[in-house]
């Protein structure tokens, strides 16, 4: 499992961070969660194809996760040199397929092209994993909006967690137990904690009490921005944390 931070960043705008995105690519396929704002270039810049992608799935829905959907799904149409051939699915947290409805009324003229081969709304809590290519796909609720969920991928090299944006929650936890890396928020300073946030604190009372082995720490707000937020989640955690920047990538 090759994993890709295109986006570190947060709604804050800066050069360094793009908004929220992470590629996957797992069985021959490229999965994508979440979307935020320099997404698309964002790819580009890493080295990865955004023709490619095969699977889209969102967390919730601000704008500092979705808004790339649309320039992406524009260019599929329209800005490929052949007509695209492979399939593109699309997933998000219930209500997204009124969610997905009301951006298809806006723009749905320009993005919706044959190609589309569904769009799946995911209950927030997971009946049952999603089978993918040499991939198990589950979810849980987080606590950041209402419709915010976090997404587990396993492999047979682990286990990968990603937390889109959330504060302490037993259900993140639970999602995350035992995996091998768990790349999760990590917002803002201890002493100015925000609702529906992490800070360093909260990032290690997760990963410790799931007992994973790497925690990858994103959506980093400048305030926490200029903390040493490695020795500040080590305080708490043992194993291994590493700052994502834009272009990170790693192995699970």
């Amino acid at each position: 499992m090759e994993i890709t931070i295109v986006g570190s960043g947060t709604v804050v705008p800066l050069l360094a961070r793009r908004q929220s995105c992470v590629v996957v690519e797992i069985g021959g396929e490229t999965l994508v969660f979440d979307l935020g704002s320099g997404a698309v270039r964002g790819m580009l810049r890493a080295g990865l194809d955004p023709f490619a992608v095969d699977r889209i799935f969102l967390t919730h829905f601000h704008p500092d996760h979705t808004v790339d959907i649309v320039p992406l799904m524009f260019a599929m149409k329209y800005g490929a040199e052949t007509e695209r051939e492979r399939p593109l699915t699309l997933y998000g947290p219930e209500p997204f397929e009124s969610f997905f409805g009301k951006i298809s009324e806006v723009w749905g003229e320009w993005m919706l092209g044959d190609y589309l081969a569904g769009v799946t709304q995911l209950p927030h809590d997971c009946p049952y994993p999603l089978e993918l290519p040499d991939a198990r796909l589950s979810w849980a609720p987080v606590r950041h909006r209402p419709e915010s969920i976090a997404y587990r991928i396993k492999g047979e090299g682990g286990a990968f967690v990603y937390t889109g944006d959330t504060e302490y929650t037993p259900s993140v936890v639970q999602l995350a137990e035992g995996a091998h890396t768990l790349l999760i928020e990590c917002s803002f300073p201890d002493d100015s904690p925000v609702p529906g946030h992490l800070t360093p604190g909260g990032v290690a009372r997760i990963a410790s009490e799931a007992g994973v082995g790497r925690v990858v720490l994103t959506h980093v707000y400048p305030p926490a921005d200029t903390l040493d937020l490695v020795s500040e989640v080590g305080r708490g955690f043992s194993g291994e944390v590493l700052l994502a920047e834009d272009g990170t990538k790693f192995t699970v």
